[in-house]
């Protein structure tokens, strides 16, 4: 699943822009559990269609097509397909069809079941009560497609405090965040048989790139390499999940070797110039990339600049921006010749390059008037970097998802990416904030 831009259509299908209707409100369950309560979760059980949820007060098609899904295969899931770790859970599943089966559709009545199977499985609860248990599920997922009801409804309902509700909703809530809709054990079971490590690999990769938990990412990736060890984007997801430095710059390392043992060298030697133009060499330059970059903020700008220089030789076209951190590296290491041979391209009017040709005059001739000119051809290419660059605006902390050109994403991935290569010209800051 891509990530929705801020100006894109929102998902939830209100006709409106993403930041004037559903940005900013991930933080709630409805969220999370949209994430992870997917009709792909649900075909992954045999006999199943997925069909959009409904509620029965919604228009029911005058058709349906042939083996549908019926209440008789829903209690057949229960009983037979699914794994139940006591027989109460299993009955609980059965109580919780009853439960639902009047008020919404059938496919929905079967994402509940997965999602009690894999929490039951995975927490082991002891269930004293069923409609506490019943009351969470359907709370939240009538919070995922919209449906309203409040816990004091379902108080009513099941007969239960809404702070009973409200504390199985939370752990219910928790246990998705960490663990996913089915848990590790149903994870591994959805894989089976079928399909080469590749593929497993694959889709073991795509849930962690859709997974909300730190945690969570973490056990995919190495499920991941578990069954491929020669897998670069899995070293990348744990390399950004790690806390220090020195420890993800030692895994974005194994993945590139990873990648090299993957791609083996009559590839390298075939298809040198076009990694990014196939589809199999993009996680090596992916994993390549971060290291550089791990490497420049840890202080190692030779490091850096070697690994840029390197991807620049088996992608020349720089479909990932190599060169604007590479020409930072160069200019931060006083290899002036090679910063000013790199942004050599009077037609690329990216603000790196345009703040960077700042660095580069100040560097090789000091204050003069040629500067002057070059900053006010840099404002005119992107007008924020100054207010960030000077603190004028605050940053954030993480990197913007989406970068536009001369738009303020784009000075906060430039001042953030280089702010090392300013920090070491503090007179040219000086002389910025008197302009």
């Amino acid at each position: 699943m891509s990530k929705v831009g801020r100006n894109d259509l929102c998902p939830c299908g209100s006709g409106n822009k993403y930041k004037k209707c559903c940005l900013g409100k991930e933080s709630s369950a409805m969220e999370s559990i949209l994430r992870l309560v997917t009709t792909e979760e649900a075909a992954a059980h045999e006999s199943l269609t997925a069909e959009p949820a409904m509620t029965q007060a919604a228009p029911v098609p005058a058709s349906r097509p042939e083996g549908k899904l019926t209440l008789a295969k829903v209690r057949k899931m229960v009983t037979r397909d699914l794994k139940w770790e006591h027989p109460a859970h299993e009955q609980l599943g059965l109580e919780l069809i009853e439960s639902m089966r009047y008020d919404y559709d059938k496919e929905l009545i079967v994402e509940g079941l997965v999602l009690w199977n894999g929490y039951s499985r995975q927490m082991k609860p002891a269930v004293k009560k069923t409609g506490s248990f019943c009351a969470a599920i359907e709370y939240l997922l009538s919070e995922q497609y919209g449906f309203l009801i409040t816990q004091v409804d379902l108080s009513k309902k099941y007969d239960v405090t809404t702070a009973t509700i409200s504390r199985k909703v939370k752990e219910i809530f928790n246990y998705v965040e960490e663990y996913g809709l089915g848990g590790d054990d149903m994870e591994m079971d959805d894989l089976g048989n079928s399909g080469s490590p590749k593929e497993k690999e694959q889709l073991l990769l795509y849930k962690a790139m859709e997974a909300t938990s730190s945690k969570r990412r973490v056990q995919l990736a190495q499920a991941a390499l578990e069954i491929y060890p020669n897998s670069p984007d899995a070293y990348l997801i744990l390399a950004e999940e790690s806390e220090n430095e020195q420890d993800a710059r030692e895994l974005l390392k194994a993945g590139m070797a990873a990648g090299e043992r993957e791609l083996g060298e009559l590839f390298f030697v075939q298809n040198k110039g076009y990694f990014w133009g196939l589809h199999e060499s993009r996680p090596y330059i992916r994993v390549c990339k971060s290291y550089a970059e791990s490497c420049w903020f840890g202080g190692n700008a030779e490091e850096a600049a070697q690994t840029l220089e390197y991807i620049l030789e088996l992608n020349p076209d720089d479909n990932t921006g190599a060169r604007y951190l590479l020409a930072a590296s160069y200019l931060y290491s006083n290899k002036l010749a090679e910063a000013q041979k790199l942004m050599g391209n009077k037609d690329d009017m990216a603000a790196a390059y345009a703040y960077d040709r700042m660095v580069l005059e100040y560097k090789k001739n000091g204050i003069t008037s040629q500067l002057k000119m070059l900053y006010r051809v840099a404002r005119n290419v992107n007008k924020h970097v100054p207010d960030y660059l000077l603190g004028l605006k605050r940053l954030p902390h993480n990197l913007p998802d989406y970068v536009g050109m001369g738009d303020a994403n784009e000075a906060i991935e430039y001042v953030i990416i280089h702010s090392r290569l300013w920090a070491s010209v503090p007179d040219l800051l000086k002389w910025m904030l008197k302009q």
